[in-house]
């Protein structure tokens, strides 16, 4: 614990810190999110940390090209390339074996049931902030789990499990670690 940069070891402490870092951030839903789930901008948004196929952000804008063929940064990516070595240091800490190629990173958005479908195998999921309500919910089929992954980061498999998040009051942060790139397991954040 002692080569720390941003976390301090202490579980309560790191997550007003991450709570800190992810307010910082501008997350705004693209066109895919909004389709799912519409919120206003200002209120908040989903948005992918990592890597994308698509090379445009619009018909005008190109995107960054990757260290990995074909692959594109995202746009949190470039905003925020010290991000990348603050989520690992944070899943170091955490769930060290746990290995991702994206982050979904979510600021206020209760997203309704559905599934990861293109998501390989478990993924990780912390919340953080000050809200009531705000569970997230998984059903495993004749049971629903009720999960608040603040208490702790919670990993499921989000692409077999049907699962969403319920109403909720105050500021309600999340990140999903995962990893999608079946055909390319070598890619990692």
């Amino acid at each position: 614990m002692d080569n720390l940069k941003y976390f301090t070891g202490v579980y309560e402490a790191d997550q007003v810190i991450m709570y800190q870092f992810i307010d910082e951030m501008i997350v705004e839903s693209g066109t895919d999110r909004n389709k799912i789930y519409y919120i206003n901008p200002k209120k908040g948004g989903s948005n992918l940390f990592g890597y994308t196929w698509r090379p445009y952000l619009s018909p005008t804008r190109n995107r960054t090209p990757s260290e990995y063929d074909k692959l594109y940064n995202t746009k949190l990516k470039d905003l925020y390339p010290t991000f990348k070595e603050i989520a690992k240091e944070y899943r170091d800490l955490y769930f060290p074996l746990f290995k991702y190629s994206q982050i979904q990173i979510n600021k206020n958005y209760p997203i309704p049931p559905h599934k990861d479908s293109l998501n390989i195998g478990e993924s990780v999921l912390c919340c953080f902030g000050d809200y009531t309500g705000g569970e997230t919910k998984i059903n495993l089929g004749k049971t629903t789990l009720s999960i608040d992954a603040r208490d702790k980061p919670y990993k499921f498999n989000g692409s077999r499990f049907k699962h969403w998040v319920e109403p909720f009051e105050g500021n309600r942060y999340s990140l999903v670690y995962f990893h999608n790139y079946k055909k390319r397991p070598e890619i990692l954040i």
